[in-house]
Order: structure tokens, then C-alpha cells, then sequence
């Protein structure tokens, strides 16, 4: 790691700054950064648990802390701390300081003022002295035009027996074998090979010495340039949502056959073989790795080496931890387990990659405890769910080329003046006309938004049902004694009310229902739905006429009253079209005459769930 004598430059992500705020009570926490080119970037934070908080012993707490660094990506390390209360600023604090960060010689101490947005002060640590420092505020789309994801993906063979101590000793082995120089990586659709961290015949396939940034571009691999929202891709050379871009460099792992003679090898004697008779259980798997480095574009490819051997050290690390718990909770004679399977999560204000190891066959509704922990150390809000595994994110090149596009409004802006805008919060997924092969067109726009609506629920986390189709929704509601049997395979229309009762039905969501007489009456809902997505953030469904479309927000003027509605129009019949969806209108913003003025209309809200 990188090490400086003179205290670094200091910037600071936007989304740390904004949690800071949402911290209620003394405590302290932790800050987790990177150095590049004599700059400490602050983009990460772990607040300190109390001992009363979810009843945990102060060394399970520890333990979490101490495991804090497995879920950042590799390169993000404990670079200083924060304190909400200067009680906790004593010299064993400061001593403290020193001894446990590593990527610098002069840790970061950040004070911050409860209740007082503007009460933030920024100090080094030089000499065992604190001295004051000033801080650049870096933004979320900045923060990603400089940086790099780079993704290692790989399967690794294990075989020991079902025992605590067994399984550490072997997962420390295997840590020590990959660490000893015998991997070499890879990238996809190139002939570029990284075989050791040396300058010189370190780098197989590029000549000189490049920048991560350079073999992004060389190497064409398809997750270049890629979204960071969820699922998003390309259709037909159109991006199929219009969202922030970050670099995503895919990399894949291979074992040396040979030795190199300059490599040092855990086991240098030769084999000792001990043969034990007695009975006892095995396991014989495959660790799944997939970990994520953040990378400056600007570093050199040659050091990616020692990076990439670190994070599968932090990828095993979180294995083994999941076999352990596991080895744990499931006590007696014959402990079963299951392989621990990586997931990535970006959650909506963090501003950074959270990577967690849930036991494959351990359903969401067991992890809550789990969930719950990592949002009060992340310091993340408590009423929605950001690590479940159906919100995990999407990378570009595992999305399906035909899949239905997401969040087709980013990238469309209103046009009232002096309003304030509020959007659907999250990932959805746009469900229209002649899609699944079922020519809809005509009849099925509510079905259509359900759809879209039910595609939010997914995204976020809250439900693993599948999107139905449009006879599964209208067996729904024979099942519920809504509609008479010969319902099932018809051509009928249905509304809001029909959507709600297959929200509830389904997936146990309820809904609010509104109603108005006319077109005209819409204008007087600027308030309403607005507090609903600030509140909920959910789609909102609405049938007046034979129509129906979806409501994904609202600009309002509460002083003028004037009031646009941002319209996602389930009756699009063409391809997945980015381009044609926003340029010809079927997703944008509307003004109160869109809506027919002798028609009555209800609009259904779903209610957000408040839960982790």
C-alpha cells in the first residue's frame, strides 16, 4: 500500500457528507478511502454500535467492524474515523488513530456537529497531533469518471473436513497458494494477460506501460462503458436506459501449471501424509469468487496484479466467515452447510459497491438480523431493503438481450417554473404492448403497468414473485372471486381496482385508491403524489376510459398550482427503443390537458412496505 509522510490532499464523496447527516446520536464511526496521486479520497463509512443495539456482545460488534473492509470494494481501506461528540477525542483515541490505519501515515478525523449540516471539521493526524484541513467535495458522477470497476470472476475447488478449525486451516492455505504468485489473470475477448506485479514480463499483450483506463478501451470488453443502474445494457447500439456510466473491467482467473523459480511456495518440504481412522463429515465444493476492485483509471496495469490477489484474498475471507457462522448455528453431530454465494448491491445513497456472502440455501427471511446490522453500520436508512438478494445488482452482460428496458425517464426534465420534482425512487422495469409475444395491444395497458409495478417490488427487493403473465393475472382474480371463471383467457379490460386486488393478492402490498370525476380534477392532485413519492416511491397506476397508463412523478408549483405529470404510456407497440420511447413521447412529461376531460379516473398507489 501507499504511504505518505505529509498529509494528503483531502476530498470527500458527496454521499459520505450526506450520511453523516442522517446520524442521530453520539457515537463514533469509521472512513474508508482510497490514496491516488497524493489524494486521500474519503468515499466510504461504518458507524460504531452501541452495546444495546440488536442485543449483540461487544466482540460480535468488534467482529463486524473488524469484517467492515470485506464488503468495501478491494483498494477502499480504513483510512481514519469520525466522531459526532468530542468526548470520544481523548489520547487513547488518538493512539488508536495511528495504530489501525494502514494507507496512511497521517489518519483522518472528521468531527461533525449533530444537527448542524454545516458543523464539519476535518483534521489529520501528524505526529500524534491534530491538524486542520481542508476538504474537496467530490459528486457521484464525478467520483465514477475517474474510477474503474474491475470484476474478477472465478470458481475455486475445496475440499477439507466440516470442522471450524479444518476449515480455517484450509481457507488459510488456499489464501497462501493464491498469494504465492501461482494465478494469473485474464480479460476477456483480448489476448491480454497479467501473469505478476513486475514491470517487466509482468504484462502479456500490451506493450509499454498502460493505464487501467487504456486496457479498458484495448481490451473491448463488453462491460466497458456499461450502467451502473441495474440491469441496464445495450439494444441495437442504443444504451437501453439513460443513466450514469461507470467503467465495469472484466477479469477472469487461470492457475500456473509451472513454477517460476523466483516464487517462494507455502509448502517448501516434502509431503507428510498422516493417516487418522475414525469417521467424520466432508466438504467438497466449489467457492464461487466474484469480488470488485475500484480502480483509478490512471493507474498502471502492471499493479492490478497485487490488487487482484487482495481482493480474492477479501472474497475467500467473506467465504470462509460464511462457513463459519454457518458451522455455528447448525451445531451437533452432523452440521450442515451450504456454499456461501456472492452478491453485489449499490445501494440508492451510499455511492459504493457493498459485496455480502449469503449461504445458498438460507432464504431472504432468515438473513433479516443480518440485513439489519449492515444498515445500521452503513448507516443506511431502516425502512426499505437494500441487501436482498433480489436487489443485488445487475451487470450489463448478465442481462437477457430481449429483457424489458429500466427507468426509461432518467434523462427526461420537466419544464415548470420554480417546481419541485418527485420520482419514482428505485428501478422499475417498462412493460408494454406486444412484449412476452402476446399481442396485448388494445386491451392489456392495465395489465401492462401491473407489470411495471410489480417489476418495482423485484427490483427493490421486497418480493422474488415473477412478473405474471397476463392469464396469471386474471386466474388472480377467478382465484379471489373477482371475475366468473370464462374471465381466464379473455380479452377484457382491467382497472385500478382489479390492479390493487392483484397487489394484494399476490404479492400483500396494499394501495390507496384516488378518484376523479374528470380530466380537469388531475390538476388538483399536485400534492397528493407528490407526498407519494417522496414517501413511497412507488409507481402509480392509473385507468380512466378504456386507457390506462403510469405515473412515475410529478413537477409541481405549489404556489402557482401549474402541475406536469411524468407519463409512462404502457401502449407502445415497438422494440426496446430507448431512442423512439423518449424522443416520440411514450415515456414523458404531460401536462394536466393530457388526460380527457369527460373521463373518470382512479389511480391506484401502491404502499411501500417499511422494512429491511
Amino acid at each position: 500500500m501507499q504511504l505518505h509522510k505529509m498529509p494528503p490532499r483531502l476530498k470527500i464523496a458527496s454521499n459520505v457528507i450526506d450520511r453523516l447527516k442522517t446520524v442521530k446520536s453520539e457515537c463514533t464511526g469509521y472512513l474508508y478511502g482510497l490514496m491516488h496521486d497524493g489524494a486521500l479520497l474519503v468515499v466510504g463509512l461504518s458507524i460504531e454500535l452501541d452495546e444495546e443495539c440488536y442485543s449483540l456482545p461487544a466482540d460480535e460488534q468488534e467482529r463486524c467492524h473488524s469484517q467492515s473492509k470485506l464488503h468495501f470494494p478491494t483498494e477502499v481501506d480504513l483510512c481514519g474515523f469520525v466522531t459526532f461528540s468530542d468526548k470520544y477525542v481523548t489520547p487513547e483515541f488518538l493512539e488508536s488513530l495511528q495504530q489501525d490505519v494502514q494507507i496512511t501515515d497521517n489518519p483522518l478525523l472528521l468531527r461533525y456537529e449533530l444537527g448542524n449540516p454545516a458543523g464539519l471539521k476535518t483534521q489529520f493526524c501528524v505526529h500524534e497531533n491534530l491538524k486542520d484541513t481542508s476538504y474537496e467535495v467530490v459528486n457521484e458522477s464525478d467520483l465514477w469518471s475517474q474510477f474503474i470497476y474491475v470484476r474478477l470472476q472465478t470458481k475455486i475447488p475445496l475440499t477439507c473436513e466440516l470442522q471450524t478449525d479444518a476449515l480455517s486451516e484450509a481457507m488459510l492455505l488456499l489464501r497462501k497458494k493464491l498469494a504465492a504468485g501461482m494465478v494469473c489473470f485474464h480479460f476477456p475477448k483480448s489476448s491480454v494477460y497479467l501473469m505478476s506485479s513486475e514491470a517487466e514480463n509482468g504484462l502479456s499483450g500490451l506493450s509499454g506501460d498502460p493505464t487501467v483506463g487504456e486496457l479498458c478501451s484495448v481490451s473491448g470488453d463488453a462491460d466497458c462503458n456499461q450502467s451502473l443502474s441495474e440491469g441496464c445494457g445495450k439494444v441495437k447500439g442504443k444504451k437501453k436506459c439513460s443513466l450514469k456510466d461507470i467503467d465495469v473491467l472484466s477479469v477472469e482467473m487461470l492457475l500456473k501449471s509451472t513454477r517460476d523459480c523466483n516464487v517462494e511456495y507455502p509448502n517448501k518440504c516434502a509431503p507428510v501424509i498422516q493417516h487418522v481412522k475414525r469417521n467424520y463429515k466432508c466438504v467438497k465444493t466449489f467457492i464461487k469468487v466474484d469480488s470488485l476492485s475500484m480502480v483509478h483509471r490512471n493507474s498502471q496495469v502492471v499493479r492490478l496484479y497485487a490488487v487482484l490477489v487482495d481482493s480474492l484474498w477479501r472474497n475467500l475471507k467473506l467465504a470462509e466467515n460464511s462457513f463459519l457462522e454457518q458451522l455455528l448455528i447448525s451445531k451437533g453431530p452432523s452440521p450442515v452447510v451450504s456454499s456461501p454465494e456472492p452478491y453485489h448491491f449499490f445501494p440508492q445513497g451510499c455511492g459504493h459497491f457493498v459485496t455480502i456472502m449469503y449461504p445458498k440455501k438460507k432464504p431472504d427471511f432468515e438473513l433479516d438480523k443480518e440485513r439489519c446490522l449492515l444498515h445500521k453500520v452503513l448507516a443506511l436508512p431502516q425502512d426499505r431493503p437494500f441487501f436482498r438478494r433480489g436487489s443485488a445488482h445487475i451487470f450489463a452482460n448478465e442481462v437477457p438481450a430481449n429483457a424489458p428496458l429500466i427507468n426509461v425517464h432518467e434523462g427526461l426534465n420537466s419544464t415548470v417554473k420554480d417546481g419541485e420534482v418527485s420520482l419514482v425512487q428505485g428501478t422499475y422495469s417498462y412493460h408494454h404492448y406486444r412484449q412476452d409475444r402476446i399481442d396485448d395491444n388494445g386491451w392489456g395497458c392495465a395489465y401492462r403497468s401491473l407489470q411495471t409495478i410489480i417489476s418495482w417490488f423485484r427490483w427493490q427487493g421486497y418480493t422474488e414473485h415473477p412478473i405474471p403473465t397476463h392469464r396469471e393475472i386474471q386466474q388472480c382474480l377467478v382465484n379471489i372471486g373477482d371475475k366468473p371463471s370464462s374471465f381466464v383467457g379473455s380479452c377484457q379490460w382491467i382497472g385500478s381496482t382489479e390492479v390493487s386486488f392483484c397487489l394484494e393478492s399476490m404479492l400483500g402490498i396494499t394501495s390507496r385508491i384516488l378518484s376523479v370525476n374528470s380530466g380537469e380534477e388531475m390538476g388538483n392532485l399536485g400534492g397528493e403524489l407528490s407526498f407519494h413519492f417522496k414517501h413511497d416511491g412507488t409507481p402509480v397506476m392509473i385507468g380512466g376510459g378504456v386507457l390506462a397508463h403510469t405515473i412515475l412523478g410529478v413537477d409541481f408549483n405549489k404556489n402557482t398550482g401549474e402541475l406536469k405529470f411524468l407519463i409512462l404510456d404502457p401502449h407502445y407497440t415497438g422494440g426496446e427503443d430507448l431512442q423512439v420511447i423518449q424522443g416520440k413521447g411514450w415515456c414523458g412529461w404531460k401536462g394536466v390537458d393530457f388526460w380527457n376531460k369527460t373521463a373518470y379516473y382512479n389511480l391506484c398507489l401502491p404502499q411501500r412496505p417499511r422494512c429491511v
